[in-house]
């Protein structure tokens, strides 16, 4: 079988939410000597942007959405362990991402962690509930890019400006850009809030995450 089917097959098995089948295939694709790299790009990666597309098309509802999820971590798990020895994860840049403290809501960030891994950024999943120390310690430790802070309800998106005072007295601010993800998000309100962006959809974020990984190039803070 050529390799460009193997890799098809790996993509279609997260877009038909097929764990057993996923990780068989990206086991096949390993026997036959892919790099863990391309499985991960144009096999589970491929996959989950379709079913992004699938989703924002109508074809797919948040329960389906959730189960690819699972199928595309599954396979991920098998490449894990290669990609770090060959370092190729973080090809984008690195981000925490939690929800903010106060709010337990889990779907969205579950939703956006293998999407955001998709699109080539190393993520750092902090949890739920996130205490703003945390999120400060969690800079110092892992040295991200990128601060997520999921903010699913609107009494929580107004925490956003604790968390972020709480960032700046920590002297880490300059070393990051933060952005804001949920329903109860605005992008102006965000900013005016000391963020530097926000968005309500997991896959129209990536070109936003794109553009801070620009400025923070632009600014010397990012290789």
């Amino acid at each position: 079988m050529e390799h460009s089917e193997m890799l098809r097959q790996v993509g279609q098995a997260v877009i038909d939410l097929d764990v057993e089948g996923a990780t068989a295939r990206v086991d096949d694709c390993l026997a036959a000597g892919l790099a863990p790299a391309k499985v991960l790009a144009e096999g589970l990666s491929a996959g989950m942007r379709t079913v992004g597309e699938k989703f924002k098309n109508g074809e797919y509802y948040m329960p389906e959405v959730l189960v690819a999820c699972d199928v595309y971590y599954q396979g991920l798990e098998k490449l894990k362990p290669l990609l770090r020895a060959q370092g190729g994860r973080g090809q984008r840049g690195k981000m925490i991402l939690g929800t903010i403290y106060g709010d337990i809501h889990t779907v969205g960030k579950d939703v956006a962690a293998p999407v955001f891994e998709a699109a080539g950024f190393e993520v750092v999943d902090l949890g739920v509930d996130v205490p703003d120390k945390k999120i400060v310690e969690a800079i110092r430790e892992h040295q991200p890019h990128i601060v997520g802070l999921g903010t699913y309800m609107t009494s929580t998106f107004m925490h956003t400006r604790e968390t972020v005072r709480l960032i700046e007295e920590s002297g880490l601010r300059p070393q990051v850009k933060i952005i804001c993800g949920g329903p109860a998000v605005d992008p102006g309100a965000a900013r005016r809030m000391g963020a530097d962006d926000a968005s309500d959809d997991a896959w129209e974020a990536i070109p936003r995450l794109e553009r801070l990984m620009a400025e923070l190039k632009a600014e010397g803070r990012a290789a």
